[in-house]
């Protein structure tokens, strides 16, 4: 018999229950081909956006953290030298990976799943010296529960404020790490219970360094709470759905319908997909980035010549960009008026694109207070994040001689209907990894995750981004 929900109404499924048995059941085997292929195009993207973070002071902070620390140095420090205890190497890891703001999203879940599941990989798997196998297996379940339990919940799970990196992650991060640890379900579910004692994470941090604190924190508290139960700690049996659970505290008692109906069938890398990111800022800006550059490109546009820009988007799109006038470069990411502003006047949006030195450039300014962006009632009438145009955008500029032109892009570049091919993510992950690996390492590294199934030890990819002490 499950959980009778808040008001009493009848009882809901036993889903923790489920979710530890799929977790411990799933086997390499039961991957489809195709989803080990994507896992492992992410598994790359990830790795490489992770290496290129490695320099922002976040990580640097929490490098100099760490250390201080102390602990068993049993798991790489990305590309810093250095060794620590695996929750303190995944915390570090995971912060490295989101604060560019450049990972892997699922776009319909509203959740960046693999910037903290692939730090528990890493991390754990050199621990437990797993297979190239195992450690695709363990990306793979991650994702999958971070992304059902997202499907269980939103989109009212966002406009609470919860960050769904910080909240969701820590229960794919126990997944992961557990699956690694080869808990059993008993385990498992004292795991993900442990998992719900940990998870937090308010969107007010957004534009700061704690943005991308949450998701090096769920990928170490996942680890912990994995370890934990598996020294026999315990947790609630039925965190998910139990009376003060994961559903009534973050869901705002939520029924849960899509965390089970099909969890692994399809898996999240097949359906609906994980979307790549061709720009480094959030991926709600994505869409009017496009459509300023196609413009751009199409009518050979420069600043001067244009008078305004609209940009009509989703509820979902207001919702995060929200710093008009941004103060940093953490707020630019999260700022349509500056993305835009930057590809009419730049024709791309790369890394160097975002400074906090480019948020005061008095002619990206200028550029900045031409463009306004609001809800497109055509978008809203169907929903916060309609599933056709989850972060659509509809760019109207109108030229200093009259003239409108304009450019609608319901989807990304990088989207799973448009995947970047395996030689795109080469190039992007060269042009992070090269800033703090030599080129043989990175030349290297690529072909490890190219043949990753084939790897015996995840420890030999470790040692190549290590970095030099």
């Amino acid at each position: 018999m499950g959980a009778t929900d808040p008001i009493g109404n009848s009882p809901r499924a036993a889903i923790t229950a489920r979710l530890a048995e799929f977790i411990v059941n799933t086997r390499y085997e039961d991957i489809p081909d195709e989803v080990l292929r994507l896992a492992k195009h992410s598994f790359l993207d990830t790795l490489g956006v992770a290496l290129g973070g490695v320099p922002e002071r976040a990580p640097q902070l929490l490098a100099r953290y760490v250390k201080e620390q102390g602990g068993t140095p049993s798991a790489t420090v990305l590309a810093q030298g250095f060794k620590t205890n695996a929750p303190n190497a995944a915390l570090v890891n995971g912060t490295a990976a989101d604060i560019l703001g450049w990972s892997d999203i699922s776009v319909i879940q509203m959740t960046h799943p693999s910037v903290s599941i692939c730090p528990v990989v890493w991390a754990l798997g050199e621990q437990t010296k797993a297979s190239g196998k195992t450690a695709l297996l363990a990306h793979v379940i991650g994702v999958e529960v971070a992304d059902k339990l997202g499907a269980g919940i939103r989109p009212a799970f966002q406009l609470k404020g919860w960050h769904p990196v910080a909240v969701l992650n820590t229960f794919g991060a126990a997944a992961a790490a557990g699956k690694l640890l080869d808990l059993d379900t008993g385990k498992m579910g004292n795991a993900l219970g442990i998992a719900g004692a940990e998870a937090s994470g308010i969107r007010v941090a957004m534009g700061t360094m704690s943005k991308a604190y949450g998701a090096g924190r769920s990928a170490r508290d996942g680890i912990v709470s994995a370890q934990l139960a598996g020294m026999g700690y315990t947790g609630p049996a039925n965190v998910i759905e139990g009376r003060d659970g994961f559903l009534q505290t973050f869901g705002d008692g939520a029924s849960g319908a899509g965390i089970l109906e099909h969890l692994g069938n399809p898996f999240e890398f097949s359906a609906p997909g994980i979307t790549l990111k061709k720009f480094p800022a959030c991926t709600r800006s994505h869409n009017g980035i496009q459509a300023v550059l196609n413009l751009r490109k199409k009518h050979r546009l420069s600043p001067d010549a244009v008078e305004s820009i609209e940009c009509l988007v989703t509820p979902a799109v207001v919702d995060y960009l929200k710093f008009p006038n941004p103060r940093s470069k953490f707020e630019s990411k999260y700022s349509m008026e500056f993305c835009v502003a930057t590809a009419l006047r730049d024709g791309k949006v790369v890394n160097a694109s975002f400074s906090d030195e480019k948020v005061t450039d008095p002619e990206l300014a200028s550029i900045m207070q031409r463009v306004k962006m609001s809800v497109w009632p055509e978008y809203a009438k169907h929903g916060y994040n309609p599933p056709h145009a989850p972060y659509g955008c509809l760019v109207k500029i109108r030229l200093k001689g009259g003239q409108v032109i304009s450019e609608q892009v319901d989807k990304g570049p990088w989207e799973p209907e448009t995947p970047p091919s395996w030689d795109d993510l080469v190039d992007k992950y060269r042009s992070s990894s090269e800033l703090v690996l030599s080129k043989a390492q990175s030349d290297r590294s690529i072909e490890l995750v190219h043949n990753l199934e084939k790897l015996a030890d995840l420890g030999e990819l470790m040692a190549l981004v290590a970095g030099n002490p």
